[in-house]
Parts: C-alpha cells; structure tokens; sequence
C-alpha cells in the first residue's frame, strides 16, 4: 500500500554530509575534475530586461515583459533560461513557447498544488517510493524552466519537498531491501533503481553528482537513471571533465546501467535549425544535427554501460502535431536515444494555458505512429497518483445506440468510450487492469473522467471496480430477463 507518512515541512535543503560521504576516497575526489561553466542563466523580469540591454537574445517586447510583470507571473514560475537557448528560441518558434510565459498563465491557477499527490509516497525527505524504482530529488534548478513543468511546486518551494540527503536515502534502501528478503514487507518490491531528478542532475558539479551515483551504487542498485534536459537547454555540460568522472563511476561500479533520461520536447532541439526557421538536410535527404547535441550523444552512445532514453509531454503550441512527433521520433532514434513515453501534460497549477485535451492528445499521438517502425515507437501515458495509466484506445460513439441499447449503457456507447491500462503501479495484483470511462472530448487529465467511469481497475474491491458497469447495463438485463 502506499506510504501514509508525510515528512514534516523543511524549509532549507537537507543536510548533504559530504565530509561522511566522501570520507577515506580522496583519491577517487582527487580524480574528479570540475569545469566553470558560464550558461548564461537569466531568470525574472527585470534580469531579462538587463540581459535583453546588453545585446542578448530578445524573445519578449517591452511590452510583453510590462504585462507579465503586471500578471504576477514570478509568483506561479519566474521565467528562466540559459544563453544558447535562447538563442536558439529567436530562430524556432516552439521553442519559444516552450519556455516563453504567458499572461494567461496567471488567469486559471486551478490544478494540484502536488502533482499525482506525490507527498504521499515519501517516506523520506527527497525521495519517491512508488516501484522498484524510487525517484530522488537532488537539486531545486534547471539551466532553464518549462513553462508547463509539473516539478513547478518543487522549483519554487511551494510544497514540501526538499532535496535528498544521500546518507538518509541510502540508509531507507538499505533498510526496505533488507526487509523485502526477511519478509518483513511483502507488499513491495525491492528498490532496484533510482531516477536522479529535480530540477536537473546534471546542473550539479561533477563531485556533487558523483556523491549520488556513487552512494547509490554502494547501496546495490542496478540501474541508476538521470533525468535530465540538459542536453536541450545546455549540451556544453556534456564535456570531458564530465565524461571523465562518469568513466570513473563506471571503473568503481562495472555492473551498474546508467540510463539518461533526456527530455527533447521537438525536433528543433536536437536539429540544426536555421535562422529561418528551417531544418537542413545532406546529399541523402536525411535531417542534419545540432553539432553539440550530436556530440553529446554519440559520446554517450560510445559506452556500453550507458542508455539513452526519451519521454516528454505533449504541449500546447510546442509539439502538438502529428507530423512533428512523428519526425521527433524516427530522428531521435536515429541518434541513438529510444523513444519512452509521450505524457499527458500534468494537472498542475495554471496548467490549462498549455494543456491539450487528453482525447486531443492521444489523436496526434496515435496518428504520429503511422509509418514508424517497431523500434521508433513510444507509448502515451497519464502519470497519475496509480500509476502510470496508458490510454489504449478511444472509440467513437454511435447515437443510435442510446436508442436501440437505451438507459445508461446506450448513452455511454452513444458518447463513445475511453480505455486506459494501468501500465505501471504500485499494486501488483492492478498490473494491467484496465478503466473504461465514456469520452469527454474536453478532459485534461483523469479527473475529467472520474464521474464518467464504468470499470475501474485501480480499485481493489470487486464492487468497487464492477459497480459502475452493473448499474449500466442493469435496466437492459430487466429488459432481457421479461
């Protein structure tokens, strides 16, 4: 069952107790080398408007900067980018609105202030105990802030979540895993993998970074994800200081998957993009790259104990088009980087400035799968407080049904139905059990269909799943009982 336990509210990052965790391994420190980088990180109004003075890339008029001000649109998520990808944003314009704010934002603040009630599943400050798999965050920034984030609230230090102390975390894996073999806990797995996030891991310095990999590794995981956008927003980090140090984790860990899970949200990310606008193609027709995300790729690519994996949402004026997708994931696969999930973009707050209809989003998802092969395809999911629920299906209404069938039943077969699979849960005995609703063209995550439901897998009681359905088809059971 999941964690009842709700860490008290800390107002400051934890503790790190470097001195504990690096003690004795001054010549595996030692070896580790840091670059100073200078990303060129600008973030609220009035840093843009002095960065816009001194010649930087201006992606907002006066104006717009004068009405975001007037908006209060710090409070929800201060604007924030790097140097080169803004730069990059003067030449694309998805790019843009990807981390462009709107006024709009501020109009509708409506959504979970805790996205998929996370706090729910943390039994230690920092960490997320859902699967096999427990996320961590590890740092409060990125080099530049998505608009449509749904780590908002963490960002900005709106809820309760804080960044995690590597010694607390490796003590809770310790403990859980030890007792998952005494049979003390039966109700979940052992933790065999940790996802890095935050904010960006890869915002950290290489030391820092490595006090992660390392504690986790220690602690006898097998695989240990970074989730990461720095490709996109920064692809300089990837340099040889870092790649050193990653060699090095590898040298002390041999057994251990490292799995970058980047974060391109369109092609223009990782494409080489013209000043118009335009994508380039060789002699062969096929899509030139970005040179530093190319070279950030097929470096990791070159070792073996690395993965690189992609998933992003679907947004609003971004990526919501079938054509894009469809080139995102042939290119990306082409560079190496598997394609994992496309999401549902998260209920947070002011999420209906950017947020595309669930039936919407599935549609352009569905139709960017036509002509990829087997190997480029990836799966639409909602990441919900049960799991991670992939919509499977939406199946057109026929209105004369609600006449032929009549009552409740034909009214749902009238309106059409929506069929999700419980892909991922906490729940073993949930695994793959389905919720059939009836469409709502207009819903922007499950909520919009919760008073629609007629099967629902994510209950345990039989009543509870079936009862919905029953109270359906029961005046057509009557009829066919006369």
């Amino acid at each position: 069952m999941p964690f009842d336990h709700k860490p008290e509210p800390i107002a400051t990052s934890r503790p790190k107790q470097k001195g504990l965790v690096r003690r004795h391994k001054d010549n595996v420190y030692g070896q580790i080398s840091e670059t100073k980088f200078n990303r060129y990180v600008v973030h609220d109004i009035a840093r843009y408007r002095k960065y816009v003075d001194e010649g930087g890339a201006a992606v907002y008029s006066q104006d717009e900067l004068d009405e975001l001000e007037a908006a209060g649109i710090s409070d929800r998520l201060p604007p924030r980018a790097t140097g080169y990808y803004l730069d990059l944003a003067k030449r694309s314009q998805a790019v843009r609105n990807l981390i462009k704010a709107r006024p709009e934002e501020m109009e509708d603040l409506s959504g979970e202030k805790d996205p998929s009630n996370q706090l729910k599943y943390s039994p230690v400050p920092g960490l997320l105990h859902k699967y096999e798999l427990c996320l961590i965050y590890v740092v409060r920034t990125c080099s530049s802030w998505c608009r449509y984030c749904y780590r908002s609230d963490f960002l900005t230090g709106k809820t309760e979540k804080d960044t995690a102390s590597i010694t607390e975390i490796t003590d809770y894996i310790k403990g859980h895993n030890a007792a998952v073999e005494a049979g003390e806990i039966t109700d979940k797995p052992k933790i065999r993998e940790a996802l890095l996030s935050g904010g960006d891991p890869m915002v950290l310095s290489n030391r820092n970074l490595f006090d992660y990999l390392n504690g986790l590794a220690e602690a006898g995981l097998e695989v240990i994800r970074i989730g990461t956008k720095e490709m996109a927003f920064f692809p300089e980090r990837f340099d040889d200081n870092f790649f050193e140090m990653l060699d090095l984790f590898h040298e002390l860990h041999p057994h251990v998957l490292v799995a970058f899970m980047v974060h391109f949200t369109h092609p223009d990310e990782f494409l080489h993009v013209t000043n118009d606008g335009e994508w380039v193609r060789d002699e062969h027709g096929r899509f030139l790259r970005n040179r530093l995300v190319e070279s950030a790729a097929q470096r990791l690519r070159s070792r073996p104990f690395v993965t690189l994996e992609n998933q992003t949402p679907i947004i609003d004026q971004v990526n919501d088009n079938a054509d894009v997708l469809r080139t995102m994931q042939q290119e990306l696969k082409r560079m190496g980087v598997n394609n994992h999930y496309y999401f549902q973009c998260r209920e947070i707050e002011g999420f209906r400035a950017f947020a595309v209809p669930v039936e919407t989003a599935w549609k352009l998802h569905t139709e960017s799968q036509h002509g990829l092969s087997g190997i480029e395809r990836s799966r639409f999911a909602l990441s919900t407080e049960a799991g991670k629920m992939e919509l499977v299906s939406v199946i057109d209404g026929d209105e004369r049904l609600a006449d032929t069938v009549g009552g409740p039943l034909g009214e749902a077969l009238a309106e059409g139905l929506v069929i999700f699979r419980l892909h991922r849960t906490p729940f073993e005995n949930r695994q793959s059990d389905i919720v059939i609703a009836r469409r709502n063209p207009d819903a922007l995550w499950i909520t919009g269909y919760e008073d629609r439901i007629l099967y629902d897998g994510r209950r345990e009681d039989a009543d509870d799943k079936f009862g919905p359905l029953l109270a359906a088809l029961a005046p057509a059971l009557m009829t066919a009982a006369e």
